[in-house]
């Protein structure tokens, strides 16, 4: 077959230089050619991470064999991936992915395994908006936009069937032989290194990336095979109390009328990128939680291990049957949560939401949207936490078990600086950029520290509006952020490495209760466990202890506190 070339060339394509526009290209030269570009343009965080292991004056046999085996990889991918009618769309696609993850990577030690690029799916506008710095355009441009317009642009030279196979066997077997060249002479240094450093293996771009979507297609079309209806769960549940507002709510034998209370009301606040070691009751240097340090009856636990380091993995995972070790990101979305199982059992269940969403936990309960004004009293420059407090009278009207969950935008990150008025800027400098590493980290911190110091207000606020109800009610309010974040140390910031490997400061997330002495919970039994290992696990446990439901899916199981 012969490819003719066109008769008129385009005045864009009169500017480009001489040798794109009469020469000729094999394919697979195009694909080696793509194939280097990509592994010196987009790997730029691979390398940082793996000099800080194998300093360069001392293993530079062993950097050279890694560059090879990179190179060899990428070849070999571009080359299963590459095929004539697909080859331009392909090499198009991976330079433009390459330019995006590697800046990110780059910019905020991003790693795009298949829960970021949910993550990433699930990003509202303003999010995303955020992250849209000059560097990022820039880098776009230079190293996305422009290669993929000369890709475009370039003319592949026609080759009949049998030397496009000849040509691309030869070429997967090459890439084999430099992957197997680059292998052999450091075997057991590479047995140590996969071993040993697998989160290296994370920063390679575009290949985790590439894998990340596949593996994330492959969830979906597993996600289409899902059960038509709702898992149910805690079948068996039933009400030990009978509170005198709730007196038609079935009860179990050993139930009895005469033992009822006042009916329970718990905020619960789902806390955003709040990390433990950052919480001034956690013993952190700067006062950070001045406000709730004056609380009486505040208990803060210092070593809670959150279910995952996103949001979008996370949230769910506090609100399911399921413990970390356990979770199922996608069967989550069709197993019924403890939230079903309260508003079943008869509890006002109701989710205000400041943040992106709950991630399909409160699909089944009242949910409202306090991202925007219609409902947020409280918005400048965006909508505060604070406004979701308003109108608590319409929802706590009828003395009623009530459970308000209360989502906020707390610290998300990059911009920390947006996350609090300006009356909440204590700590200066601060950094006024996306960009976190172009600052420096002191400032980021600055930062990071102020919004902490809104959520102390908002924490505050929360519980002097539940001192008005506690005439009515056994009051309580349980904080707990969805997961930590990262700094600047080592270079890494934000959120969302595997936890295989994620940081601690990604895992270790604040707790706090405020809990008066007459709401029938057992003080001791979380004075006990303040210095001592809790995580996320707690939560469907606590939530359905403090309004007295029992089920054998959660007997035994530990909670933050227990009944009197």
């Amino acid at each position: 077959m012969i490819i003719t070339p066109p008769a008129k060339k385009s005045a864009m394509l009169k500017r480009l230089p001489a040798f794109v526009r009469n020469s000729l290209i094999y394919p697979q030269l195009l694909i080696l050619f793509s194939a280097i570009f990509l592994v010196i343009t987009a790997n730029l965080s691979f390398y940082q991470q793996v000099l800080a292991i194998y300093p360069f004056a001392h293993n530079i046999g062993f950097i050279v064999s890694l560059t090879g085996l990179l190179f060899g990889l990428m070849w070999l991918i571009l080359q299963l991936l590459c095929y004539r009618p697909t080859i331009k769309v392909v090499l198009i696609t991976m330079v433009l992915v390459a330019a995006v993850c590697g800046y990110f990577t780059d910019a905020y030690g991003t790693i795009f395994d298949s829960n970021m690029l949910v993550n990433t799916l699930q990003t509202d506008h303003a999010e995303a908006m955020d992250l849209l710095a000059p560097g990022f355009i820039i880098r776009l441009l230079l190293l996305g936009i422009l290669p993929a317009f000369i890709i475009a642009k370039l003319r592949l030279k026609p080759l009949t069937l049998k030397q496009a196979v000849v040509q691309k066997i030869a070429a997967l077997l090459l890439a084999l032989a430099v992957i197997a060249v680059s292998l052999l002479p450091f075997g057991d240094q590479y047995a140590s290194f996969f071993r040993q450093h697998k989160a290296v293996r994370y920063y390679a771009n575009p290949i985790t990336p590439i894998y990340s979507a596949i593996k994330l297609g492959t969830d979906t079309i597993h996600d289409w095979r899902r059960p038509e209806g709702m898992i149910a769960h805690a079948t068996d549940a039933k009400r030990l109390v009978a509170t005198s507002s709730n007196a038609d709510v079935n009860t179990s034998a050993n139930a009895s009328a005469t033992t009822a209370s006042k009916p329970k009301l718990m905020v619960f606040v789902v806390g955003e990128t709040a990390r433990a070691d950052h919480i001034g009751l956690n013993g952190y240097a700067r006062e950070t939680t001045p406000l709730l340090a004056k609380q009486q009856d505040i208990y803060s636990f210092k070593d809670v291990q959150s279910c995952g380091t996103s949001t979008a993995y996370s949230v769910p995972c506090m609100f399911s049957y399921m413990d970390r070790d356990s979770y199922d990101m996608d069967a989550a979305e069709y197993n019924e949560n403890v939230l079903d199982t309260l508003s079943k059992q008869g509890v006002n269940v109701i989710w205000r939401d400041n943040n992106s969403s709950s991630k399909g936990v409160a699909d089944r309960v009242t949910y409202e949207d306090y991202k925007s004004d219609k409902l947020n009293p409280e918005c400048d420059e965006e909508c505060r936490d604070i406004g979701m407090l308003a109108g608590l009278d319409k929802v706590i009207k009828a003395p009623k078990d009530t459970l308000l969950v209360l989502h906020q935008m707390g610290n998300h990150g990059p911009a920390y600086y947006k996350r609090y008025p300006k009356a909440f800027e204590v700590f200066k400098p601060v950094c006024m950029s996306s960009e976190l590493s172009k600052c420096d980290q002191q400032s980021v911190i600055n930062g990071y520290d102020n919004a902490i110091r809104y959520t102390d207000y908002f924490l505050n606020s929360v519980i002097e509006t539940l001192k008005t109800y506690q005439k009515d009610y056994d009051v309580v309010m349980v904080y707990v952020s969805d997961h930590g974040e990262s700094l600047g140390e080592n270079n890494v910031y934000l959120h969302g490495l595997p936890y295989s490997v994620a940081p601690r400061a990604q895992k270790q997330v604040p707790a706090i209760i405020w809990s008066p002495r007459d709401n029938h919970i057992d003080a001791n039994s979380m004075a006990n466990q303040l210095q001592q290992p809790v995580s996320h696990d707690y939560i469907t446990p606590t939530l359905l202890q403090f309004f007295n439901i029992t089920t054998q899916e959660t007997a035994g199981k530990p909670t933050f506190f227990k009944g009197q």
